[in-house]
């Protein structure tokens, strides 16, 4: 029987809660904020708060009361489950990439390099996701291609060159800035690619 939508937003909202708190704690309204700015629809606090109440009731999240707050963090068995999770992605897509390869779509090299991404690019991937209004920006810049892909080139390309602008200006001024990783970053990417 196939999941209703608003079962279907439930589990994605739990993913979503466990990937929030992967690595700090956060109050419910906190977390409506955080995934607000990562998703096209604002979850409801009617739907974020019994989910919250579920999860710290299945042992998945701790809970501690700060003044008048709740506090919310992943619990071991939160930090497993999100690992499980992780794990069980990366597996189905490297089974799917063997089908895609058995099949004749997909020829060795770019099999290579779709586990390869999976394997280590994707935590990159997921600190952009950690950047507010990333998920809205590639909605636009689809958009963008489906219109006018050189238009959505130039943008790009005069995205890098600013990025570059930045990180070049970055190293030479001498200052330290909470942002001094940043060119090692982008040369790991630029390495990488």
């Amino acid at each position: 029987m196939p999941r209703k939508p608003n079962q279907e937003f439930r589990g994605l909202l739990k993913l979503l809660i466990l990937n929030e708190l992967e690595n700090r704690e956060a109050t419910g309204y906190e977390l409506i904020q955080r995934i607000s700015n990562k998703v096209t629809k604002k979850p409801s606090p009617g739907s974020v708060y019994p989910i919250l109440k579920e999860m710290a009731a299945a042992g998945v999240l701790n809970c501690r009361e700060d003044g008048s707050k709740k506090l919310y963090s992943l619990s071991p068995k939160g930090k497993e489950l999100l690992e499980k999770i992780y794990q069980t992605e990366k597996e189905a897509i490297f089974s799917k990439v063997k089908i895609l390869k058995l099949a004749g779509v997909l020829n060795s090299e770019e099999a290579e390099y779709i586990n390869t991404f999976i394997s280590e690019k994707r935590m990159k991937w997921f600190r952009l996701y950690k950047l507010r209004d990333w998920i809205k920006f590639l909605d636009l810049l689809v958009k963008t291609v489906e219109i006018d892909p050189g238009f959505a080139e130039r943008v790009i390309g005069e995205a890098i060159e600013k990025l570059k602008g930045f990180v070049e200006s970055e190293g030479n001024s001498g200052i330290k800035t909470r942002n001094s990783g940043v060119k090692s970053k982008i040369e790991e990417v630029e390495e990488g690619d």
